[in-house]
Parts: C-alpha cells; structure tokens; sequence
C-alpha cells in the first residue's frame, strides 16, 4: 500500500524515526530498546491484531514496573507525533513548490474568511512539546528543500530535548495559559503578512478567540479574563507591530547620506516615525477609553504614511502593511466572541449587575470602547441553547442595559435538534418587530449573525441526523433573514474531528448556502489550531480552498422532494436508533467502565470543566469529551451508529433510490466520504479489549461486541454499495494508506490505557491519551 506515500515522506519518516531509535536505545539502553522495537515490529507486522493477540500483549506489560510502561507509552507517542510532523513537513513543503501567488482578487468573488480560535480542552500535549516538535518540523522541511541533505545532529538534539519532556500536559491550564498557546501560534509574524495580503487583495482573512469569553458553563471566565485575553493579544500584536516598524526605520537610515534627497525632510520622517513608534509602546496596556487611543494611532500612522509617499512618491511598504493590519484589527486585539446560557441571560437580566460574569464582562467592554465600535473589542455576544424568541430578546436587552445601545450583535445559538427544527418560527417572532430590525441595520451594518452547533447536536442525534438538521435549518434560516431585508451571516460551530461537523474544507463546504461561502466564519479548535498555524504554507492553502469554493459554488442544488424525504427518513431512522442505544442502562455503564469518561478530571487538558454538574448522565457530559471516549477506544461510535441498520432495513429498490440521492446530494455525499474515513479509523478489536477489561458482566460485554460487529460490517456495505467502491476510501488512496501504516502503531498504547485505567496510573493514563490523539489525528 506505500506506493500511495511519495518518496519524499517516506524517506523523512524512515530517517527521523530511525534518529528516534538512536535516542530511545541511548537513554533506556539495548534492553529497553529491544523491548519498544519488538512490540514496534509485532504490531507492523500484524496490522489486523487480533482481540487475543491484544491481551497477549496486556499481560506482558501488567509485569513490567510502571516507569518502564510509561517509558514505551512515551516512546509511542513520541513516534506518533513525529510522523505527524513528517507530514505537515511535506505538505508545507509541496505547497511551498507548488505556490503560484495569491490569485487574481478581481476574478474571485468578493467574501472573507473568519476562524473563531477556541479554548475548547481538545489539545493534549503540552506547550512545552509543542515548542520543540515546531523546531523538529522546521528542520524537516530544511531536509526536504535540500533534497535528503538532512541536519541529524541538531535532529538528535531535539529529540533528546523531547524524550525528556512527558508528551501530556500534567497541569490544569488557565484560561491565560490557553490565550497563550493560542496568541503565539495566531500572531505571528509569517501569519500576520497573511492577514495583510488578503485584506489588500480584497479576500480579507480575520480571527476572533473564545478564550477569555466564553463563560458559558466555564466558572474560570469573567470581566478579568476577558480583559486578560485582550492584554495578551495586544502584547503579541504590539511585539509584531514594532518589529515592522524597526524595519522601516532602519531602511530610511541609510537615506541621510545620499545627497539627492533632503535631509531636513528626512530628519522631519524620521522624528515622526519615533513619535509614532512612542504612541504605539505607549498601548500596552488596556485601560479605559483604550479605543480612542487606538483610533489616534490609526491617524498617526495614515499621516505618516501619507508624508511618505510625498516625499518619496511611493508607498512604503511596511507602513501599508501595519495600516492593512489596523485594519484587520482595528482594537489592537483579537476580537473575542462573548457567550453565555439563554438562561444565564435572563437572570442577569433580572438580578445585580455585580452578581453576574457576563454583566460585569459588558460593563469592561463599554470601559474600554465607550464612543467607537465595541466590536473592535468584543465581535458578537453568543447564546447557546437558544430555544425562543425571548432568549434573543434578552440577549438585546442585557446588550441594551449595559452599552446604552444594542451596539453589539447577539447570535443565537441553535444546537439542540428541537431549536434546529424551529429556528424559522423563532427568528420570525423575533424580526416581526421592525424596531428590533431598524437597530440591526444601525448598529450590525444590517447583519444577523446565526450559530449553528455541531458537536452538542451531533451527541444528541448523531452525527448524520446532525448534519441533516443544521443543513436545512440554514438553507431555511437564510430565507427567512433575506425576506425581512438583512444579510445572513452562519457561524459555524464545529470541530476538528467528523464526530464534530469536521472534515476538509469541500466536505464541509459543499453543501453550504451562498451567503455562508460569501462570509465563512468557523470554530478552530485546539490540536487543529497548531495543525493550521504551524506552517504559514498550510494556512494559506486552506484560505485559497474556501476562495475556490466560493466562485465555483452555483448555489444549493435544490434536491428533489422525494430525495429530500428520503434523507429525512434516514435522518429519523438514525436518530431515533442511536437515542434508543443511549436510553440503555448498559450503555452508560459501558461509557463509565469502558472508556477513560471516569478519569477525565486527571487528564489536564483544558481550563473548561469536562463535564456538567450533577448526576452521571449523558446530558451532563459535554461533547468534547463525548467525543473523546470514543475515538480514545478507537470505535468513534456517533459518525456511524444505525447507518448500517438502515441500510439493512431497505429493499434493493429503495437502495437503487439512495444511490441517486448519493449523486444528488452534495450533504449525502460528503457524509458517506467522512463516513468512509471514519470506518477505516476504526479497530473493533481493540475497542473489545476496552470491553473484556471493563469488568462489565460477560453477557453485557457480549451483547455488545455483537452488536458493534453487526453494525460496523452493515455499515462499512452501505459505503460500499452507495459509492461503488470496495475501499472505504476510495476517493483518497494515500489517505487509506496512512491510516494502515499508522494505525497499528497505536494499539501498544490503548493497551497500556487500560493498563493505567485498571491501576489508577494517572502519568501514564495521561501519556496514553495524548498518543492516541497523535495517532488519530484528534483529541475530541
């Protein structure tokens, strides 16, 4: 199957993992190297390992001391990620080779591309791995550019540098710890000559962050964290900020000898530019009346610019750059997005100002912005479980209460399969008042900015039935703005992962209306933060993908009715089947015994509570970690669940029907394409170990695997049948291939998380997470 891999990664892989080796037999010696490298080539060689061949294993390791386990769980996961680093290192270096320039902006439809960066707990190494393994994947790319001439010994190095550090975080971060990791990868400097490029060309590219926000759910997020968020992105930005202009001063220095040129104008330049230089460090801090201060550097800088170019009639470029820059962040900071419960809302809207967060969070924001737009601040004021008209309606008015005016937009937020499906009556209760319309066109420049969520309907309903509900429900939504004479703008809430609305930009975009392709605002979450940002050339090559999609898109293809009533009829037949599935008593026990669920608390991986308060119930685990069980147990059991018994509950002309729906629908089909992906991800034999170790009653645990047999081998035929193909992933053959030489890899450390879950081994449960997550290229 390598033969779908280039040469070039194969060959990056097999030198960096064989520099690995070195360092492995180096610091545990040739006895504790023999033991990694057997199990290494057990595995390899035994791809499709087998339930007894698993438990084999297991009892092998329950022998050894725990500093030896975690030593191999460590040596695992550090091979994991330094393949994954092989090949961000290839991609970056292909999309540098193959880079023919930002396009021609006057062909391309007008549209701009926002990523909402969150604080979700979905990223499981730590900072301080993080930093290393940048530096590992940037001496990969010099390798690749110079042609198999590799550094091996500053390679050695690092990976000595990162044997030393555990691959998991072993502290709870701190909302600002989370700003951090974020800022540093967002801000820098390559990725800020991005933002200015796009916005000069017309296809703008913007940020906004949950961090320091969301306070929905979370008790660590208030009016100091906000501002807190706030502080730390104008540090970055303001460092970024002076390094620009450092370089342009130094280049006007030279100027002063060359005599065709007047030194006093010069000297007048190069006074202003210091003054301006002052203004600038002078904004470190955020204090009250923070956007006047902002706005008169803006003219400062338009001024200078200005006398620039009238002097040396021409532009400086380092100047546009920092007022293209100005422009992308007009505060200075990144703008965060503000949410909070539709019933918090309303509580604060009855009680104290000073009792609630998201109140006190709103007087900070009218401290800091009191006369321009608070959205420079602060972009939109997000209610999460909106499920009436009455939600939105305090949404405006706690806005109202605390700004003067409804000068920030309020986004409801519709997650649950109930507020999907009545979305239409709840905005048309909400704008038949032509007040609330004429403030929307006054303050949000006519705007009405819709959430849809992913991941809370996706644990709900499943993860078609999911993706059925929020496709109509946007498609509907958008009418219904249009009709009452506003722009619909949807901001989507979804995931890294398939079991959370991810998937490639085509996947995902395939089936959007025009106006989400026209203005496309996503979530960008944790590990997929550091996979987008690490490398400008990959960041770029995603903004062109949502540019291409934007002009090649004619609009929805309106699907028949009967292809629309046969996707509501599989939508139904699957939400109701996984919903039975989870009513089961069993099935909680099998979540609480057989998945990590019960150590969530000692992973450390977000500053977000992993669950809900009160009792154990499925309502009360928040769908990141939901997410996280399953694909830890490697069965990623919401993509799939009852696809495959509807399928077997068909007749042959019915599936003839759904394989013209499979044409037909681009939703369809980008659903089956995930589908596929998810179906080869899956170890079902592994998945029994985490069963046969659970200590569930043996009836239970067979019950189960039956069941979980039965539907995988129905499902994977449904793929099989609707596309043609005998691979899952026909569409994708390298693809295929990288999870086959990957995943057998993973399955040394699934066994020693069920050794460190039967042991109450935290260090180790933790560094089996995270490696697990690096194989499968997800946390939750």
């Amino acid at each position: 199957m390598a033969q779908h891999l280039a040469k070039e990664l194969t060959s990056l892989v097999n030198w960096s993992v064989s520099e690995l080796g070195k360092v492995i037999e180096s610091e545990l010696g040739k006895s504790g190297f023999r033991r990694v490298e057997k199990i290494r080539r057990h595995v390899k060689s035994s791809p499709g390992q087998t339930l007894k061949g698993l438990l084999k294993l297991k009892k092998e390791l329950e022998l050894l001391p725990a500093e030896e386990r975690f030593q191999i769980a460590h040596a695992f996961s550090l091979m994991l990620e330094l393949i994954n680093s092989c090949e961000a290192a290839y991609r970056a270096f292909r999309l540098k080779k193959s880079y023919m320039g930002p396009g021609d902006a006057k062909r391309s439809r007008p549209g701009n591309v926002i990523h909402v960066l969150t604080a979700h707990p979905t990223e499981s190494r730590s900072a301080d791995i993080l930093f290393y393994f940048r530096k590992i994947q940037n001496l990969l790319e010099q390798r690749l550019e110079r042609a198999q001439d590799g550094d091996t010994e500053s390679l050695h190095l690092l990976l000595q540098c990162v044997w030393r550090i555990p691959m998991s975080k072993q502290r709870k971060p701190s909302v600002m710890d989370e700003a951090e990791y974020i800022y540093s990868l967002a801000l820098q400097q390559d990725i800020l000559h991005i933002f200015a490029r796009q916005k000069k060309t017309a296809q703008p590219f913007y940020i906004r962050s949950w961090v320091g926000g969301d306070k929905d759910g979370h008790p660590g997020v208030d009016e100091k964290t906000m501002l807190g968020s706030l502080q730390m992105a104008r540090g970055h930005l303001l460092e970024r900020f002076l390094e620009i202009l450092e370089t342009y001063i130094e280049e006007l220095r030279p100027l002063a000898h060359a005599s065709d040129f007047d030194r006093t104008e010069l000297q007048k330049l190069l006074k202003s530019s210091l003054q301006f230089r002052k203004s600038l460090s002078a904004l470190r801090k955020i204090k009250a009346r923070d956007d006047q201060r902002v706005q008169g550097l803006r003219q400062q800088l338009d001024v200078l610019a200005r006398d620039y170019k009238k002097w040396l009639h021409a532009d400086s470029p380092s100047l546009q750059t920092l007022r293209m820059l100005l422009k992308v962040f007009p505060g200075m900071v990144v703008p965060l997005e503000v949410r909070e419960d539709s019933g918090m809302v309303q509580e604060a809207l009855r009680g104290s100002p000073r009792k609630y967060a998201i109140s006190r969070m709103l007087d900070t924001l009218k401290k800091i912005s009191p006369q321009h737009d608070p959205r420079f601040y602060v972009r939109g004021f997000v209610l999460s479980q909106t499920e009436s008209a009455k939600d939105i309606n305090s949404g405006f008015a706690l806005v109202k209460k605390h700004l003067g005016e409804v000068r920030l937009p309020v986004v409801p937020l519709f997650e649950s399969a109930s507020a999907l499906k009545s979305g239409v009556q709840i905005l048309e209760e909400f704008l038949k008042k032509p007040a609330r319309k004429k403030v929307i066109k006054k303050f949000w420049s006519g705007k009405f900015e819709v959430m849809v969520g992913y991941s809370d309907s996706a644990k709900e309903n499943g993860s078609f039935p999911s993706r059925f509900l929020i496709s109509s429900a946007v498609q509907d939504l958008e009418n219904v703005i249009r009709v009452h004479g506003l722009t619909p703008i949807f901001f989507h809430g979804s995931g890294g992962s398939i079991e959370r609305g991810g998937g490639s930009v085509q996947e995902q975009t395939d089936w959007w209306p025009q106006s989400a392709l026209d203005s496309v605002k996503v979530t960008v979450q944790g590990e997929m933060i550091y996979r987008n940002y690490a490398a400008s050339e990959i960041l770029d090559r995603q903004l062109q993908k949502f540019t291409q999609a934007r002009n090649a898109a004619q609009g929805v293809k309106k699907l028949s009715v009967q292809s629309r009533r046969d996707l509501a009829r599989m939508s139904d037949f699957i939400q109701d089947f996984y919903q039975q599935t989870l009513k089961q008593p069993d099935f909680l026990h099998l979540i609480e015994k057989a998945t990590p669920y019960s150590f969530l608390k000692n992973l450390k991986m977000g500053s977000r509570p992993a669950k809900r308060q009160g009792s154990f119930n499925i309502k009360n685990l928040r769908a990141i970690p939901w997410v996280l069980c399953w694909t830890q147990t490697r069965i990623l059991f919401p993509t799939w669940w009852g696809v495959g018994r509807f399928w077997q509950s068909l007749s042959s002309r019915e599936r003839s029907r759904y394989k013209k729906v499979f044409k037909e629908s681009a939703l369809f089909r980008s659903y089956v394409k995930n589908l596929g992906f998810t179906l080869a991800k899956i170890e079902m034999d592994v998945f029994a170990l985490y069963l046969e170790s659970s200590g569930l009653e043996p009836e239970v645990v067979k019950k189960f695997l039956r069941e979980f047999r039965e539907e995988y081998k129905y499902c994977c035929q449904a793929v099989r049948d609707l596309s043609g193909h005998r691979s899952l992933l026909w569409y994708r053959p390298w693809l295929e291939t990288s999870i086959h030489l990957r995943s057998p890899l993973i399955h040394p450390l699934n066994v020693l998380q069920i050794v460190a879950l039967q042991s109450k081994d935290v260090l180790l449960l933790r560094e089996s997470v995270t490696g697990v997550a690096s194989g499968m290229l997800t946390t939750g």
